[in-house]
């Protein structure tokens, strides 16, 4: 290694026009199908609060019956601030909310009035590393994910005020991140206004919900007994689903309720009792005097369900309060009450609470904040392995006289992802998203650089590269569907912008070429001016094997007078990889060739590389774009290298050889060709070149940094 080079500068004259900069991926840490399981539990003492100071050795975990030893254990504060510093929460330890909305027990006007409370909670009740999510429940569209467990507030919020209006039935997102596709690029950092609740927007909100409650007013017991195993068959698939969710889920569940008799039957009847007299047993319909006992099953194992999917349940009765010996009906004729009864029975089943008589639920929901704020996490290494998808019982216990445990019930090993519902499979690519778990399955490599745009925001073109051999590992499939998501997310959590994409490709013609090199896909996203972390995601539909990365992204303002350098981007022949221009700014197909900064460059044919190989003595191409530097009357800069280690530290100076250049543009943006000698010195690994350019006279001088390869 070379000492220091005294000056990297050499002298440019005569300059060139559009390029773009790499990035350095960020780092992935190995994670999938990880043989540790981590198991999240809140202690409550009797007086309800969460119960602090406990250690590891205060905790017992057993596995199939099987004591196992614990290798991992924190102990987690929610209601203090978070500390960016202390990095990323285990997303085990998260606090998840879902509210769901029950349309089809419930009165339109009561859900209105719990529209309001639930949008209050989001806006305040929340805490910068909860997450919430939205849903709703009819007969006629089962359940709808509106939102999905995410901390952003901006589009929570939005789902809410528009509850039940459908004003965005086609959406853009299949994750559901973007409830509203137009609240995004440069949403507003601040959430929207609590509903009204006024006139207008109630009546507009029951006129709609109002097709959905009609059959709730029929008074056949049948068909109502029919409705309500439709709602069980719900939740048994949302149980499913959300165990494709880490930690635990406390499911807000909004509704009136139906008729407890279903379960529990109803008081004998005089004209009954005669029957039972005279021994016409058959004139008693047994489920209306003793309830179904088909419904009670179906109900244990619903609750069962999830308990092994860590939920739990709380039902919240929204239709305000009511005496005890209050005997008003419902718009089905069932009285109040008894309704009450049904919710109760669906909470029990799970572990949960009951909400009674709440027209408060803000107090409700701030009391089970506090029950909550305090959570363990444990990890294990389960001492044997089983087949696919085959479920675990737990049992924890902790040495805190009096204390009452709520830990999950047990764990599903992982399914393969063709054995996942859709929900399923979407529920478990939100939650890697959500939580930046890391994947790297399949090591895509990312590129992300921003690009002065119109009307104030960037134009930042976003480069995946997926390798090959790992996207194809496994699939023997005569068809590959590769799935891309990439979200960008602002420092206080709210998705600015984002774009998906399928990508299919016939394994039969394109195996080889893939195996060889992979699938370069270029999407792009607006952003305004700020930092963001870009999270991009991709899988394999059919494997279910997974890369996931996150890329920072610094938006300058791109103000004039004040110089920008972007990284300079390596170019290359790109004959091995299969390129695939795809969507961008919400969704929309704008990464075209006459918008994608990408295309433009100055390339001879050359394509950009997130990640490029560099062979020691070669002589690389280098696209650099530069905003705002004045080169004077002679058009003169300064230009300078440097070749970095892995650490960052500079090995040698290099010299910059200048192939062609544009003179500045109206938006003062000028690109450089470049090439450079590779040290014939390098050893194979992982490189970096640090370019630095000043404008004349001793103007401002920028620096800016690409990662490379020495195969």
């Amino acid at each position: 290694m070379s000492a220091r080079p005294s000056s990297p500068w050499v002298l440019l004259t005569g300059l060139l026009s559009a390029a773009v900069a790499a990035q350095e991926p960020a780092r992935v840490r190995e994670s999938a199908e990880v043989s540790i399981v981590e198991v999240p539990v809140r202690v409550l003492g009797r007086d309800g609060k969460p119960v602090r100071g406990l250690t590891a050795a205060d905790f017992t975990v057993d596995d199939d019956g099987r004591r196992q030893t614990i290798v991992g254990f924190d102990a987690i504060d929610l209601a203090e601030k978070m500390d960016p510093a202390a990095g990323p929460l285990p997303p085990a330890a998260r606090r998840r909310f879902l509210f769901f909305f029950d349309f089809s027990f419930s009165r339109p006007k009561a859900i209105v009035d719990a529209r309001r409370a639930a949008h209050d909670f989001v806006l305040t009740g929340m805490t910068d590393r909860d997450l919430a999510a939205v849903a709703t429940y009819s007969v006629e569209r089962g359940v709808k994910v509106l939102v999905t467990f995410s901390s952003d507030r901006v589009q929570l919020s939005r789902a809410i005020e528009t509850l039940g209006l459908d004003t965005f039935e086609e959406r853009t997102d299949p994750l559901a991140f973007a409830y509203e596709p137009t609240a995004v690029p440069g949403v507003p950092n601040v959430p929207a206004a609590r509903p009204t609740g006024g006139r207008a927007d109630a009546l507009g909100l029951a006129e709609s919900l109002e097709a959905l409650s009609i059959l709730h007013r029929m008074r056949d017991d049948e068909y109502s007994r029919g409705r309500v195993r439709h709602l069980f068959q719900s939740f048994r698939e949302l149980s499913q689903a959300l165990d494709a969710v880490e930690g635990r889920k406390d499911i807000i569940y909004l509704s009136e309720g139906f008729r407890g008799r279903f379960l529990v039957g109803a008081p004998e009847t005089e004209e009954e009792r005669q029957y039972l007299l005279h021994g016409e047993v058959w004139k008693v319909d047994s489920d209306q005097r003793f309830g179904s006992t088909s419904l009670r099953q179906e109900l244990s194992e619903i609750g069962e369900l999830f308990h092994r999917s860590d939920c739990v349940i709380h039902a919240v009765d929204i239709g305000g309060i009511r005496a005890e010996n209050d005997a008003r009906e419902d718009g089905a004729g069932v009285g109040l009450r008894e309704n009450e009864n049904a919710l109760y029975e669906i909470a029990q089943g799970s572990g949960g609470d009951v909400f009674r008589n709440a027209n408060d639920l803000g107090a409700d929901l701030a009391r089970l904040v506090a029950q909550t704020e305090f959570v363990y996490v444990l990890a294990f290494k389960p001492d044997r392995a089983s087949g696919d998808g085959r479920y675990h019982p737990l049992k924890v216990k902790a040495s805190s006289a009096g204390a009452r445990v709520l830990a999950r019930a047990g764990y599903y090993e992982r399914h393969g992802l063709r054995q996942l519902s859709p929900l399923e499979r979407r529920l478990l690519a939100a939650d890697v998203i959500a939580n930046e778990i890391p994947f790297d399955d399949i090591p895509a490599r990312v590129l992300a650089v921003p690009f002065a745009g119109e009307g104030g925001a960037a134009r930042v073109p976003v480069l995946l590269e997926v390798p090959g051999t790992a996207l194809v590992a496994g699939d023997r499939g005569e068809k590959l569907t590769l799935e891309i998501y990439a979200y960008a997310f602002d420092r206080d959590g709210r998705l600015q912008d984002f774009f998906t994409r399928t990508v299919g490709a016939d394994l039969k013609k394109n195996r080889e070429r893939l195996e060889a090199g992979g699938v370069r896909y270029y999407g792009q996203l607006r952003l305004y001016a700020g930092s963001y972390r870009v999270r991009t995601l991709v899988r394999n539909a059919a494997t279910g094997r997974m890369g996931f990365s996150v890329t920072p992204v610094d938006v300058p303002a791109f103000s004039p007078g004040e110089p920008y350098l972007l990284p300079p981007l390596f170019l290359d022949g790109a004959a091995s990889w299969i390129a695939v221009a795809g969507a961008g700014g919400g969704g929309s197909e704008a990464a075209s060739a006459a918008s994608n900064p990408f295309a433009q460059l100055p390339s001879e044919g050359m394509t950009p590389a997130a990640l490029p190989r560099v062979a020691a003595g070669d002589a690389p191409r280098v696209c650099l774009v530069a905003y705002h530097f004045d080169g004077g009357e002679k058009n003169e800069l300064r230009l300078g290298g440097q070749v970095l280690a892995a650490d960052g530290r500079p090995m040698e100076s290099v010299k910059l050889a200048v192939l062609g250049s544009t003179a500045p543009g109206p938006d003062g943006k000028r690109t450089l060709l470049l090439s450079f000698p590779a040290p014939a010195s390098l050893a194979p690994g992982k490189y970096g070149l640090r370019v630095f350019l000043q404008g004349a006279a001793g103007g401002a001088m920028r620096q800016a940094t690409a990662p490379f390869l020495v195969p």
